[in-house]
């Protein structure tokens, strides 16, 4: 009988995926990053998983990311936590030529991270 209580006073669990949403950079490292369009509180999000994949493709660096995040409670702290992921770049010759692609848009390359 308690264990029903205790699970009736549980906090639900949603789940949210973000897929191929934010925006993409080069990192000091040549990697690319995604930064996904959400924050993370410390008090009621947990962070599933994130990742990114960067393929090459006629020319075109096709970019595909999704995060998964989980959250409890109703009543959340104020912090904002950065959604990323980082992905291994594949061998370019001349990325100056390189455009990517990235939730339907096409850019050029040059995009590097500033400041996150």
């Amino acid at each position: 009988m308690i264990l029903v209580l205790l699970l009736a006073c549980a906090p639900e669990v949603t789940t949210r995926t973000l897929e191929d949403e934010g925006s993409v950079c080069l990192d000091d490292e040549g990697q690319v990053q995604v930064t996904f369009p959400d924050c993370l509180s410390s008090s009621c999000d947990t962070l599933v998983s994130a990742e990114c994949t960067a393929e090459l493709v006629d020319g075109v660096l096709e970019v595909h990311a999704k995060a998964v995040i989980e959250s409890q409670g109703e009543v959340c702290t104020t912090d904002c936590g950065l959604v990323q992921a980082t992905c291994e770049m594949p061998l370019v010759e001349d990325p100056g030529t390189v455009q990517f692609s990235y939730g339907g848009e096409l850019t050029d390359l040059d995009a590097a991270c500033e400041g996150v």
